[in-house]
């Protein structure tokens, strides 16, 4: 007589992926998004929620992750020249 043969559970790793929308250090919700444009030079920081606007410029090399934690560096030391965009109307304040 044989034994029974085991049944082995398939065991799932989960692949954690970089975020893509990040918190605003201005507003604090979770609405920051980084684009880069295609030449890899510029990054362009946008809040959906409170109009924070700010371009970076990178390195080639950089993603959106690292570009994210540039700009949090440069706003919290207040080198950073930051605009907010509402619709219309702009206004230019040195954070």
């Amino acid at each position: 007589m044989g034994k029974r043969r085991k049944k082995y559970k398939k065991v799932v790793k989960r692949v954690r992926k970089i975020p893509s929308i990040f918190q605003c250090p201005h507003c604090g919700k979770i609405s920051l998004t980084v684009e880069i444009n295609k030449d890899r030079t510029k990054a362009t920081i946008q809040c959906g929620n409170c109009g924070l606007q700010y371009e970076l410029d990178i390195p080639p090399i950089f993603q959106p992750v690292d570009a994210y934690g540039k700009f949090i560096d440069l706003y919290h030391s207040g080198k950073a020249e930051i605009r907010f965009v509402k619709g219309e109307v702009e206004e230019e304040i040195q954070a």
